[in-house]
């Protein structure tokens, strides 16, 4: 069963007490090139888009409503991401520790990123994020793109569900809200989720298609 483990390096203990004082302080909402922890960028047509440092575990690009690109750094030949996408921030709870504890003191995986949760989109992925409250994309081998020397996932509509229960497709371009990533890099493949591989992304949409 993976987990996520609260004892932590005394070094990343240490980076994320600074990184807590900052934010407490307000001064961690700043302009950044790439996220803090996974060094994730996105792009829409060949340009990065313009991201904020907001939280500890948190970073914000804002985007037009068009399709987008997130960037993945390449680490490996046999590189995964997992990447589990809603709505709501509620999502970003789920992650907590404390909130997923149980009564033998045992940390549960986050309900999207259990055994049993990878959805399945095309072998080299088709443009189309889901959206699902117990599921996540599994991004390996073609579906981080056809280039060895630079992992891409595009969006250019999401999956979803009406009130009934029936599944629908919205181009991005249609899209109200935002969206909101939990995005998971087991470094050490330990299937435990330590601090420092995973975080948070929040996509908030501004301006409509079009430059």
């Amino acid at each position: 069963m993976r987990a996520i483990l609260t004892r932590l390096p005394l070094a990343l203990l240490a980076a994320a007490g600074l990184l807590a004082s900052a934010v407490a302080q307000g001064q961690d909402t700043r302009r950044i090139i790439h996220s803090p922890w996974l060094a994730l960028r996105i792009e829409q047509d060949g340009a990065e888009a313009s991201l904020q440092y907001t939280s500890e575990l948190t970073t914000v690009a804002h985007l037009r409503r068009a399709p987008f690109t997130l960037m993945l750094p390449v680490r490996g030949t046999d590189d995964v991401y997992w990447l589990a996408a809603r709505g709501d921030e509620g999502i970003f709870a789920e992650a907590d520790v404390d909130s997923r504890r149980n009564r033998a003191d045992r940390v549960e995986d986050p309900p999207y990123f259990a055994a049993g949760t990878g959805m399945a989109d095309t072998a080299a992925s088709s443009g189309l994020l889901m959206l699902n409250a117990r599921g996540h994309h599994h991004l390996a081998g073609l579906r981080l793109g056809p280039d060895p020397d630079r992992h891409v996932f595009h969006v250019s509509a999401v999956m979803s569900r009406d009130a009934a229960g029936r599944p629908m497709t919205i181009p991005v371009e249609e899209l109200d809200g935002p969206l909101h990533f939990v995005i998971w890099y087991d470094e050490d493949r330990d299937e435990v989720m330590r601090h420092g591989e995973y975080e948070f992304i929040t996509l908030r949409f501004d301006h409509r298609g079009g430059r």
